[in-house]
């Protein structure tokens, strides 16, 4: 089995990503290599859900971020390069 890689993020390298009205948990990873496939902010830790391209968002990812609230995720989404990664907890 493969393992996952995990990124520890501190709280106050995040920011917030306003899709729509909702406001998500937001770190940007744009210039980064690596890109992980768990990430832990303070004691939530997310798994990753899948990811979607900047460029035409609005029309994908604010229905899935209230799809994935609706079912009691938390969400953190994480820009790298050209993409907005969706995370979510739990993993």
């Amino acid at each position: 089995m493969a393992q996952q890689a995990l990124l520890e993020a501190n709280p106050a390298d995040l920011g917030t990503l306003d899709l729509g009205g909702q406001w998500v948990q937001y770190l940007n990873l744009a210039e980064e290599q690596f890109l992980p496939t768990r990430l832990r902010i303070g004691q939530d830790e997310y798994g990753y859900a899948g990811s979607i391209i900047i460029s035409g968002h609005g029309a994908v990812l604010p229905p899935k971020v209230r799809e994935l609230r609706a079912a009691g995720k938390k969400v953190a989404i994480v820009e790298h390069r050209d993409r907005y990664v969706t995370f979510v907890s739990p993993p």
